[in-house]
């Protein structure tokens, strides 16, 4: 079996509710990354602007943490509430926020465009029917060990009281494994698409446990058809005060988006009910073939480093053609001549973009 077939398999259902964060919507042909660090910091507008940059289209702002000792950092509270204001004045990117009590949705409401319920609050039933009372989207995150009825049961608490707002979350689960902070539990994506049609995203960062490992979970769960990612990420992962061994660098996080592109660009089929939902896929393929260029030239600038210490020739006409017949086969629509030229235009931008050195020469 090829691989197209598989990422075929992997696609959102056409059916899947659709829910919105702020102007981010979720359940549709794009995968949307929330991200940002676990929890909101005295220096939070700058991680905000890193994970921006990075490609997140929704940040994390939690000032208000449930840890299970009670020295670690709780979040600032009210204090962070500024900050969140700030970020989304800084970014435009919607935030979400995590309540910890009945009270605390009232506050948050006023500075964050969705509420999280976290895995310890999954079972809150008073918290659950406050926050769809509330009317604000809802991330529900999967208690430690709960099964999947009873997951969607909770959410049933919030959709009771006519919010259907809400994206389930997958976070990992507690297991006798004990190598990894959760064991992530990509099958939760492929069941439930057959028990509900709530979107469902996943949060790879409380899974690993470790940010070495967050990235391949990440692409596991893209692979598997997840409609979002929800990981942490801190501009210098040591230093924060939440979960620095799992939060990953905005660099990790741009490859992260950048793969998410590419995969959507792959799997989503080219049919489209408008023109203005063609444009929008059109615009995510070009998302993703503008993101692979980038990452091309950066290559061509390695390999062109590369020939330039074993005094090898510049270009290489033979692989040229090489890539030109192997491209051909991948596009027929397009035909070898435009291929060709296509190729040889990307060949010679991605030359030119390499800073000025001296060249190696044939």
């Amino acid at each position: 079996m090829t691989i197209e077939p598989l990422l075929l398999s992997a696609t959102r259902r056409h059916d899947t509710h659709r829910v919105s964060i702020g102007a981010v919507v979720i359940g549709g042909d794009a995968v949307p990354v929330i991200a940002g660090p676990c929890a909101v910091e005295t220096g939070y507008v700058a991680h905000a602007v890193a994970a921006h940059r990075a490609g997140a289209s929704v940040l994390r702002g939690c000032v208000l943490k449930p840890r299970t000792r009670p020295g670690s950092f709780q979040g600032l509270g009210t204090a962070g509430l500024p900050l969140i204001d700030e970020a989304r004045r800084v970014t435009g990117l919607p935030v979400i926020a995590e309540p910890l009590a009945v009270d605390d949705i009232e506050v948050l409401r006023l500075h964050a465009d969705a509420l999280m319920i976290g895995a310890r609050s999954m079972h809150n039933t008073p918290l659950l029917r406050a926050a769809g009372q509330s009317g604000m989207t809802v991330i529900l995150k999967r208690g430690m060990s709960a099964t999947y009825d009873e997951w969607l049961a909770a959410a049933d608490y919030v959709t009771a009281e006519g919010n259907r707002q809400v994206l389930l979350c997958e976070r990992g689960i507690r297991t006798f494994e004990t190598a990894t902070r959760n064991t992530l539990d990509v099958s939760a994506i492929a069941v439930l698409r057959d028990m509900t049609d709530l979107p469902i995203a996943v949060d790879p960062s409380h899974a690993a446990g470790n940010a070495r490992w967050v990235p391949s979970l990440a692409v596991a769960a893209l692979a598997a058809g997840a409609d979002a990612l929800l990981i942490e990420c801190h501009p210098d992962p040591a230093a924060s005060l939440c979960d620095a061994q799992q939060a990953i660098t905005p660099q990790v996080l741009s490859r992260i988006v950048q793969t998410s592109l590419a995969l959507c660009a792959m799997t989503r089929p080219a049919v489209a009910d408008s023109v203005t939902a063609c444009r929008a896929m059109i615009d995510t393929v070009d998302d993703a073939v503008f993101q692979m260029l980038e990452y091309r030239a950066a290559m061509v600038e390695a390999v062109q480093q590369r020939k330039l210490a074993a005094l090898l020739p510049e270009r290489d006409l033979d692989r040229e053609q090489e890539i030109v017949e192997r491209l051909s086969r991948r596009a027929p629509r397009l035909g070898e001549h435009r291929v060709d030229r296509l190729v040889h235009a990307i060949i010679d931008e991605c030359l030119d973009a390499v800073p000025a050195c001296p060249r190696a020469v044939a």
